[in-house]
């Protein structure tokens, strides 16, 4: 099937203003309603799987697709007018969009199809099965007023949801520090960070910023203070809009005849159940309690021996996440690995090159760099992907340093999602549009941009879901790509970690920032791969006390108070006290849209790990296992059940 081609012009897009902005979404709104029309006015008879159930479908493309961009440049535009203008249009396209949606006419011009019980299979099947379903959770079948109620609490979840991730990305906060508290941080890291006007180092709450320095600085006092400023991300603004959502999604998932919200949000997911995630929680948090005292009780004796405090005890501060300082300094002694000296070996350019070349390699695909097509930022990179015939199948991007007001995690947007297209009565494949987005230290003029092991793995990870988007050969885009089900899309990405703890992978991913021919010393190496599993427990336990958390506000049939119930989870498992100023959920990003679903991450790696056995078995760079993961995960997308995509 032919692909169409990508000017500069279909890239237009990165440079909207607030005004074109405005017009291009209540264009996309006008011509939503005119695909819904013409759907309702087919006669009963004249119904066909063609004119109904895929006229639903496309009725979002070109039209719903249009906002994408509108979505993502909200998160990633340097201007702020920009970034405001795309938040106000897209709530109220969030508003409009339901209205457009909950459409009895079009609910029942669907019926009348179904009605004629024709014999669907495969992708068509599927693609009816889901928008049956949807339909049903959407509330069609309920009575006027319930639905009536439903349409307002959905538009107010659409709005609430937006606005708790713009807070989160808006939030700014800071601490200085004069040079007499700068010990335990490396030159380089200084070297990259602002000062202000006496000269005072400013370290902020950014990615780059923010983790080297409560993974190196000595200073506890120091720590503790921008971990309590992290703890705070958000604002109250958030803890007001997260107890406003829980109410309304509990409310909703009452009024469609679901126990809570968590299960109506696992019923399309691999779990099905709450019960089922409960029970995986709590199946493998059980053997990890015993490893879990042994780490923690690893950080008191060092925190004991550093501070000279026998009474000394493990506190919020000193374990905010896997990177803190005692983790640090433990990793240093047990396996002699210093991440600030590994991160020498792992300039960002090398990391990239490398891991577009495994990654060609593994796929029979070429990655090429394209110039003069216009971009948000400066920094801002296109490629384009080529088949082993040289032919254009997709595009992504790259934008990775961090900005004011930018996006805070890593994460991969779906710009334009694969799917075929008609035009002239001949079908073509349009080419899906992806960007990885992450939060690296900027290089600057002395040093480049430096990664750790751990950032590097986040680098490989995040670029196997751009693969996953843009390999896809899904026929519905409601099918394509990471289009699959909450809890397995992020297996694809997490098997493909085990590719940086392999001592052939990291000499392609690995070489000197002052002579990239120099890789990974073998001494450095061999101690970097004996500490894989240094608190591995701290790690997983801490993943599955989020998503307790996550499934706790989510279960209960009254609205919790999240932070209370983080404290005491803390306390359960840590044995540590959240300060009284914490409100850690208000900055928890993943509360609004990854709700209920935070174990996903933990539930996907399971798949994921079962997945590499045949890459651990056949050669990582195994072109035949590549192709057929590359045609069973990656190209499939959701158009086969994942179940039956991993057996």
């Amino acid at each position: 099937m032919d692909v169409n081609h990508y000017t500069r012009k279909d890239f237009a897009w990165t440079q909207w203003t607030p005004v074109s902005i405005e017009r291009i979404v209540s264009k996309a709104l006008a011509e939503k309603r005119k695909r819904y029309e013409a759907i309702k006015k087919i006669p009963k008879d004249k119904r066909t799987f063609e004119n109904t159930v895929f006229g639903i479908e496309s009725s979002n493309y070109d039209t719903v697709e249009k906002v994408y961009p509108a979505y993502f440049l909200m998160n990633v535009s340097p201007k702020k007018v920009v970034r405001d203008a795309a938040k106000r249009v897209i709530d109220k396209f969030d508003k409009e969009i339901v209205d457009i949606e909950y459409d009895e006419d079009v609910y029942r011009a669907f019926k009348e199809y179904a009605e004629k019980k024709e014999k669907l299979s495969g992708v068509d099947k599927k693609l009816f099965d889901d928008m049956s379903r949807n339909y049903k959770r959407m509330g069609f079948g309920l009575s006027k007023e319930k639905q009536k109620r439903l349409k307002i609490v959905t538009k107010r979840l659409n709005t609430l949801n937006t606005q708790f991730g713009k807070n989160i990305n808006d939030h700014k906060d800071h601490i200085t520090i004069g040079k007499n508290e700068t010990e335990g941080l490396p030159d380089h890291y200084l070297q990259g960070l602002k000062r202000d006007a006496r000269g005072r180092y400013i370290i902020t709450l950014d990615y780059p910023d923010y983790f080297p320095f409560i993974q190196n600085a000595k200073s506890e006092k120091r720590r503790k203070e921008i971990i309590e400023q992290a703890l705070k991300k958000g604002g109250e603004r958030n803890m007001k809009i997260l107890q406003e959502m829980l109410r309304l999604r509990q409310e909703r998932a009452k009024l469609l005849g679901y126990p809570n919200h968590a299960a109506f949000r696992t019923e399309i997911k691999m779990a099905k159940k709450p019960r089922n995630v409960e029970v995986f929680i709590k199946n493998l948090i059980a053997p990890l309690k015993k490893k879990l005292k042994e780490e923690l009780k690893e950080i008191l004796v060092l925190k004991r021996e550093l501070s000279g405090d026998t009474k000394a005890v493990v506190d919020y501060y000193d374990i905010p996440n896997s990177h803190s300082y005692y983790i640090s300094e433990l990793k240093k002694r047990k396996f002699n690995v210093d991440d600030e000296k590994v991160r020498e070996y792992f300039p960002l350019e090398v990391v990239k090159r490398g891991t577009l070349e495994i990654y060609s390699k593994l796929f029979s695909v070429k990655f090429e760099k394209l110039t003069g097509y216009p971009t948000w930022h400066k920094d801002v990179e296109v490629y384009v992907v080529k088949n082993k015939n040289n032919e254009i199948i997709s595009y992504f991007m790259f934008d990775l340093y961090p900005r004011e007001g930018k996006y805070g995690h890593a994460a991969v947007f779906d710009i334009v999602p694969g799917r075929v297209s008609v035009e002239k009565k001949k079908e073509k494949y349009k080419p899906p549009v992806a960007c990885m987005v992450t939060n690296f230290k900027k290089p600057t003029k002395i040093v480049p941009s430096l990664l750790t092991h751990d950032e590097m793995e986040t680098f490989f990870h995040e670029f196997g879901h751009v693969v996953h988007n843009v390999l896809t050969k899904a026929r519905y885009a409601s099918q394509s790509g990471t289009n699959v089900a909450g809890d397995f899309v992020e297996a694809p990405s997490q098997m493909l970690e085990h590719w940086v703890w392999d001592r052939k992978m990291l000499n392609i991913l690995s070489g000197h920032y002052k002579n990239p021919a120099k890789k990974l010393p073998k001494k450095l190496l061999d101690n970097l791969l004996s500490s894989k599993n240094h608190m591995i427990a701290f790690w997983a336990v801490r993943q599955l006390v989020l998503a307790s958390l996550d499934m706790g506000i989510h279960t209960s049939s009254t609205v919790k108070d999240a932070n209370r119930m983080l404290d005491q989870i803390m306390r359960d498992y840590f044995g540590v006290f959240m300060p009284k100023e914490s409100i850690f959920p208000a900055g928890f990003g993943h509360l609004a849209g990854y709700d209920a679903g935070y174990y996903g991450y933990m539930w996907s790696k399971v798949y994921a790990t079962d997945m590499f056995t045949r890459f651990e078995k056949e050669g990582l760079l195994n072109k035949k296992t590549g192709a057929d993961y590359k045609k069973w995960i990656l190209e499939k997308g959701s158009s086969v059940d994942e179940m039956e995509l991993v057996k």
